[in-house]
C-alpha cells in the first residue's frame, strides 16, 4: 500500500515543427505565439528563489479502491534533494529521501527499507521521471520531459504543448507528454504523461491559485494514475504551509532490525 502511495506522493508519467498560429487567430490568447523555449524562460524568471523549503500538505487518496488520508511533509533543497515524511494520525509511517543519484525508502509499519540509486525509483513504483519533475510537482512549475519544440495547440482558455501531434492515437515514441497553460498568464494547469509500452498514464491538475505564506501557489493539486484507462490512484493534495530556509537537514536513518526490500 505505502509503495503505491509513493506514486501519488512524487507522483509520476517529433521531427515535425510545432503548429503555426496566426497573430490574429486567437486575439484573446495573450501567449499564443510563445514557443516551448519561451515558456521555460518565463517560468524560470518567475520561479521561487530558495535554498531550502518546507512544504506541508494534506492528502486524500484512493488507491486500488481503498481510501487513505495522511499528511505529507517535505523538505526540499533546490536542485539537490527531496525529503518526504508521510504521517497518519500523528504517526510517521514512511520516510523517503531522493536526490539526483540517491534513493532511500524507510517504512516503519512493516520494518523495511530500500537504499539504492535514483534510477531504482522506477523499479519501486513502475514510474520513470527526472528528479526535477518531482521537485517542480508541488511548486506548479512546468517540466518538459521531451526534447525539441514538439507541437502546440490553442483551445481558449488553454494552450497545450505536446510531444506528439494532436489527434494521433499512436506515436513512435514510447513516452508522450502534454502540458496545458492558461492563455492569459501561462499559468500551468495540467500535466499529462503516457507510456505506450506499459499503458501507464499520469495526470496532474492544478487548482485554487492563491497566497500561501506569501507565495503564489496552487493550493490544491489533483493526481490521477491510470493503467490501460483504469484508475489506480486518485489523490487530492491541499497545500497547507510553505516556508523557505537558508539551511535545513534531512534526517533519515535505518534501524538495525529493518529488512531490506527485494525488488524483482
Amino acid at each position: 500500500m505505502w509503495r503505491a502511495l509513493l506514486i501519488a506522493v512524487i507522483v509520476l508519467l517529433g521531427c515535425k515543427s510545432r503548429q503555426k498560429i496566426g497573430v490574429n487567430q486567437y486575439p484573446n490568447c495573450k501567449y499564443a505565439m510563445h514557443s516551448k523555449e519561451e515558456v521555460v524562460k518565463k517560468s524560470d524568471s518567475s520561479a521561487i528563489d530558495f535554498n531550502w523549503m518546507k512544504i506541508k500538505t494534506k492528502v486524500d487518496a484512493v488507491v486500488n479502491e481503498q481510501k487513505e488520508n495522511f499528511t505529507l511533509q517535505l523538505r526540499v533543497k533546490n536542485d539537490g534533494l527531496v525529503f518526504a515524511k508521510i504521517s497518519k494520525s500523528g504517526y510517521t509511517a514512511v520516510r523517503i529521501l531522493v536526490s539526483p543519484d540517491t534513493l532511500i525508502y524507510v517504512e516503519k509499519i512493516n520494518k523495511q527499507y530500500y537504499t539504492g540509486k535514483y534510477e531504482d525509483l522506477q523499479r519501486l513504483t513502475n514510474i520513470s521521471i527526472p528528479f526535477q519533475f518531482i521537485q517542480n510537482l508541488f511548486l506548479g512549475e512546468p517540466t518538459f520531459l521531451y526534447e525539441g519544440e514538439g507541437f502546440k495547440k490553442v483551445t481558449e482558455p488553454l494552450i497545450a504543448y505536446s510531444s506528439k501531434s494532436f489527434g494521433e492515437e499512436k506515436s513512435d515514441r514510447q513516452f508522450n507528454q502534454v502540458q496545458m497553460f492558461t492563455c492569459d498568464s501561462l499559468q500551468l494547469k495540467t500535466v499529462g504523461a503516457f507510456d505506450e509500452k506499459t499503458g501507464n498514464e499520469l495526470w496532474v491538475n492544478y487548482n485554487d491559485l492563491g497566497d500561501i505564506n506569501g507565495y503564489l501557489l496552487n493550493k490544491k493539486i489533483e493526481v490521477k494514475a491510470l493503467k490501460d484507462d483504469k484508475p489506480l490512484i486518485l489523490a487530492e493534495m491541499e497545500l497547507k504551509r510553505i516556508k523557505t530556509y537558508d539551511d535545513l537537514t534531512a534526517p533519515i536513518d535505518i534501524p538495525n532490525d529493518y529488512k531490506r526490500i527485494e525488488i524483482k
